[in-house]
């Protein structure tokens, strides 16, 4: 779109381009976390001193503190308040969040959701003044040839690396319940190792009413299998699977701390509490299986090129 693009970055790694230079800082230690980010900050900070350039507009998409634009990817560090912070870690955590979002430098702090937004307010009220309307990321175009609903045989499906957060253990209390109902339903899930220690009885993966992908390059193979998502996340900055689900035309249900939920029609998709009892859980998943029978609805929509020109207008609000 005719903008200049440098990435700094530790490698590069996988695609690149050429119309896109970019610079590579040098690889960090990745554990503490912490340190890494630290390590990085630095590392831009000194590019930033000797690449000094007024026309120049440094966008974040990580822990530093010397950038105009910053977006927020990841729900906020120990929030709302559970505890002190007594440990090297939690302390430094907190330390390098509060830098990024409240950093002399910055012009414009974007959240990927309202849910961000709502955090960045209640924890950081001195960044409101910087604080933009949320930018939501772009779903690529996922081609799947979507399987014939059969009400005796549904799929339901989760996919998710980080699993144990996202409520792996809750999708699995509500299939056991939909067992009670549809005896032959099935679970299929995705994006964690298949030899990952699952709380699944032995006989329930015995019974070949599961399907574990493991981790998938190819979602296609994931959604082309499931005739609905569950995504009962305790906390999730956004939710990238409930966007592409929808896209795809597959209903969801997914908890209201999902960012993503503001995209969920409630016609034949449904938001719930984390905090939802399974069994009503359970019960408005017999509900959306029954609609889909009928499977056509509105598809949900966002190319990347919507998501580069809301960036554009963030960038000549801080140019001006």
């Amino acid at each position: 779109m005719g903008i200049v693009v440098k990435v700094l970055c530790e490698t590069q790694v996988g695609l690149s381009d050429e119309r896109i230079e970019v610079v590579q800082l040098g690889q960090a230690l990745k554990k503490p976390r912490w340190y890494s980010h630290l390590s990085f900050a630095r590392k831009v900070q000194g590019w930033a001193s000797n690449n000094q350039n007024k026309e120049q507009i440094i966008h974040s998409h990580e822990r530093i503190d010397c950038h105009n634009v910053t977006t927020i990817h990841s729900t906020l560090f120990n929030f709302p308040k559970k505890r002190a912070l007594p440990s090297i870690r939690s302390f430094m955590n907190h330390r390098i969040e509060q830098k990024e979002a409240l950093s002399p430098t910055v012009k414009a702090v974007v959240p990927v959701s309202e849910v961000i937004s709502q955090q960045l307010r209640g924890k950081y009220p001195n960044c409101a003044k910087n604080l933009k309307a949320p930018i939501c990321p772009g779903v690529s175009s996922i081609n799947i040839n979507k399987k014939i609903f059969n009400p005796e045989l549904p799929v339901i499906g989760f996919i998710g690396k980080e699993w144990k957060r996202k409520g792996l253990s809750i999708v699995i209390e509500i299939w056991r319940l939909l067992r009670k109902e549809i005896p032959k339903i099935r679970l299929c899930l995705a994006g964690f190792p298949e030899d990952e220690k699952l709380e699944l009885r032995e006989e329930e993966q015995e019974q070949e009413h599961v399907d574990i992908l493991g981790y998938i390059e190819n979602k296609e193979s994931f959604y082309g299998q499931i005739d609905l998502l569950l995504h009962p996340a305790k906390q999730e900055a956004y939710g990238m699977v409930i966007a592409e689900a929808l896209s795809v035309g597959i209903p969801v249900i997914c908890s209201s701390e999902c960012g993503a939920s503001f995209h969920v029609p409630q016609d034949n998709c449904l938001t719930l509490s984390f905090e939802s009892p399974t069994d009503l859980w359970a019960k408005h998943v017999m509900e959306i299986l029954g609609k889909s029978r009928d499977n056509h609805f509105k598809r949900f929509s966002r190319p990347w090129k919507n998501v580069a020109e809301d960036y554009i207008k963030v960038y000549q609000a801080v140019s001006s």
